[in-house]
Parts: structure tokens; C-alpha cells; sequence
């Protein structure tokens, strides 16, 4: 079976994007923390949910990743079975070609 190449790139772009927005938003958040200095309990409940919503973030982008390397592995399974197929197959017809050349002479 062939790629799904056309499947595979858009998803691979979104799953950059993705990426990317998670890095931007962890570096924004955390220059915009470093400036405060004071960890009240308020600025501490904050705090900890950016992480969580950060984590709700990179927990999505590896199933996305995880997914895709799903497709890929099926598809690597998928064409190992062709390959040897054809192989099997290969080897038949040189071995009825053989035959026949014998049987010619």
C-alpha cells in the first residue's frame, strides 16, 4: 500500500503549528511569571493552571504524533507484505522459467 502522503504532510504541518503555539505560549507565560516575584496564592493558582492547560496541549500533540506513527507503521506492515510477495512470486517464475527451458532442450 502507498503513503498517504497527502494525508500524512498536512496533518505533519498542523502537528508543527501546534507545536510551535504550545513553545510560544510555555515562553510567553513564563517571561510574563518571571517578571512578578511575589507568589501569592492567587499568582500560584495561576501558575498552575498554565501547566495544566499546557499539559492538556502536549498531551494532544502526542496522540496526534501517536496516530500518525500508527498510519506509518500500517502502512510499512502493508508494503513488507507486497515486497515479499512479489518476491514469492519472483521466484516461481524463475523457477517455471528454469523448467521450461529444460524441458525445452
Amino acid at each position: 500500500m502507498i503513503l498517504p502522503w497527502t494525508k500524512l504532510i498536512p496533518t505533519a504541518i498542523s502537528l508543527v503549528e501546534v507545536a510551535g503555539s504550545v513553545l510560544s505560549s510555555n515562553q510567553k507565560e513564563k517571561a510574563r511569571l518571571a517578571k512578578i516575584n511575589d507568589f501569592d496564592m492567587e499568582t500560584l493558582a495561576k501558575r498552575i493552571e498554565v501547566l495544566e492547560s499546557n499539559e492538556l496541549k502536549q498531551a494532544e500533540l502526542i496522540k496526534e504524533m501517536a496516530q500518525q506513527n500508527l498510519i506509518l507503521i500500517k502502512n510499512a506492515e502493508n508494503n513488507y507484505k507486497l515486497a515479499i510477495i512479489g518476491f514469492i512470486t519472483a521466484l516461481i517464475a524463475i523457477v517455471l522459467l528454469f523448467i521450461l527451458f529444460v524441458v525445452k532442450l
